[in-house]
């Protein structure tokens, strides 16, 4: 997948600063290992008859993209590395967001304000959907723009003529659901929103986010920081929580102390509570153990 986004610095530094999602060096290297067994299996056994260089500089990709789920090694700096051709490391690149494996957005460029150093997002990581959050990236711009292209030329083409209408119940399932996507406008309301998002969530997100789909990509939020935080506690059980983040996040929002994005913040609001609330369970966990130890002696 590509996308000629290109990167402020603020948001670049951003990236660069956002907490990492392993926590140390055995939890980087599963990580990596997970991303690397993505592009095996593209790959197939072709993998291992690709030139040990290029195995490395792919190996180094993941690892570089384990902490954060992006990384922004130049195809120069690797193919030096791993003594390659720019041209080699750039084929193997575009044939992994050709099958969907990584994103790539762009730097800007300080000399022309053009398109500068590629970062590359890794589709596989568990940061990846903050990422295109955050970045607000379209990730189908080619495909709707060959639907509007096909549009066109059918008008051009059917010009004088009377349109032939087509039954939509002889479409196939993936002609289908592009003709959904490009005749369907209407945005669905907080009522369309998917029954496993808590009703007391819902009730607090949709007065500022009355459609379905902003109110489903919040609660992704609440369930990213939930998995990060690696709680024992099961997530209906702490919605208050992500109740009260957003609360905190529009009072935020309202004084103007948001400097990014608002999803952003609230993911970041999410990670402190959810911090707050672990460090209590570990502290409910220990003192059980000692009262335990204590009836034993």
């Amino acid at each position: 997948m590509s996308t000629t986004r290109m990167l402020t610095t603020e948001e670049f530094d951003y990236m660069k600063s956002y907490q990492s999602f392993t926590e140390n060096r055995s939890q980087h290297q599963s990580m990596k290992r997970k991303l690397l067994k993505e592009i095996i299996n593209l790959y197939g056994e072709k993998f291992y008859r690709l030139h040990e260089g290029t195995r490395k500089a792919l190996d180094r990709l993941c690892w570089f993209a384990a902490e954060k789920g992006f990384c922004f090694p130049g195809s120069t700096y690797l193919g030096k590395t791993y003594e390659k051709s720019k041209g080699t490391i750039d084929r193997h690149l575009r044939e992994l967001r050709k099958q969907g494996k990584i994103v790539t957005v762009y730097r800007r460029c300080p000399h022309n304000n053009g398109k500068g150093n590629p970062v590359h997002l890794f589709v596989n990581h568990p940061y990846f959907d903050h990422w295109v959050n955050y970045l607000q990236l379209n990730l189908e711009p080619d495909v709707e723009a060959d639907v509007e292209a096909e549009s066109e030329q059918s008008d051009w083409g059917s010009k004088g003529k009377e349109t032939k209408k087509c039954s939509t119940y002889n479409l196939s399932l993936k002609d289908f659901n592009k003709y959904i996507r490009n005749t369907v406008k209407v945005k669905l309301s907080s009522d369309y929103a998917p029954s496993f998002i808590p009703t007391s969530f819902k009730n607090t997100v949709k007065p500022f986010f009355p459609y379905a789909d902003d109110i489903y990509k919040l609660w992704g939020k609440v369930r990213l920081a939930y998995k990060i935080s690696h709680l024992e506690q099961p997530l209906e059980d702490l919605v208050f929580i992500a109740v009260q983040a957003f609360k905190e996040t529009a009072f935020a929002y309202k004084r103007k102390r948001i400097k990014g994005t608002f999803e952003a913040y609230f993911f970041g609001t999410l990670r402190g509570l959810f911090s707050v609330e672990r460090r209590r369970e570990v502290q409910r966990i220990s003192d059980n153990r000692l009262f335990y130890n204590f009836l034993e002696v």
